[in-house]
């Protein structure tokens, strides 16, 4: 089964060779952007200031757009740090 990879700029969905080589162009696929120049050129620069390899990063985009498992979401219920509960006895209501 081959990889399907998502493009971090425009967020398509691609599938380059096995080989990861278009051998009659002479060009090096990549895992994080498709062959548009401006994705490549605003992926490339995302990817070095963020500092981690770009098969990471491309696996980090397939688990977002669901196609490796179900996607990551926070879990519901969590409250932002610092916040205090809500009281029952200061809410407004209709009888009051």
């Amino acid at each position: 089964m081959r990889t399907v990879y998502v493009c971090l700029n425009c967020a398509c969905l691609y599938l380059p060779p096995e080989s990861m080589t278009y051998p009659h162009i002479d060009y090096k696929a990549s895992p994080v952007h498709c062959s548009l120049p401006e994705c490549r050129s605003t992926v490339a620069d995302t990817v070095g200031r963020i500092g981690v390899p770009e098969d990471v990063v491309a696996k980090w985009a397939r688990r977002a757009a669901g196609l490796d498992g179900e996607p990551r979401r926070p879990r519901p219920g969590r409250r932002a740090r610092g916040r205090r509960p809500a009281s029952p006895a200061g809410r407004r209501s209709k009888l009051l």
